[in-house]
């Protein structure tokens, strides 16, 4: 029986599923918040969203495919939340579970997670 992608790293540590990254200084709160409302619309749907609170997240969805067929033991959401008053901050979590059995392993898709922190850095992150 194959096993998890080997993306998924089993974690419940905030620090493993959480990665955070510095807004450029000239963008605007609605500026950041489109920019992260566009990249989650090119490959998800968005679940949950609130523009005043600064805070995206996408539903649950099976993200691993065998044999041309979606392998519903794995699933991955992403949570995009922008932090403090002034939103120069966002943080990004890729979570992910891998159902063994009755029960799900909880953890973090990297290779998702480094996509999605990746492209919001070009979008709207400092540049080092």
């Amino acid at each position: 029986m194959e096993g998890p992608p080997p993306a998924f790293v089993r974690t419940t540590s905030d620090v493993r599923l959480t990665k955070v990254i510095d807004v450029r200084e000239d963008v605007a709160k609605t500026v950041a918040f489109k920019a992260a409302e566009d990249l989650l619309t090119q490959h998800y749907s968005i679940d949950v969203e609130d523009s005043r609170a600064g805070f995206l997240m996408t539903p649950w969805q099976a993200s691993l495919t065998r044999n041309g067929a979606p392998d519903l033991r794995y699933r991955t959401r992403v949570v995009i939340r922008f932090l403090g008053q002034d939103w120069k901050q966002v943080s990004v979590r890729a979570e992910a579970n891998w159902q063994r059995g009755d029960e799900w392993d909880t953890g973090v898709d990297t290779r998702l997670l480094e996509d999605v922190i990746a492209e919001l850095r070009t979008k709207i992150g400092k540049t080092a």
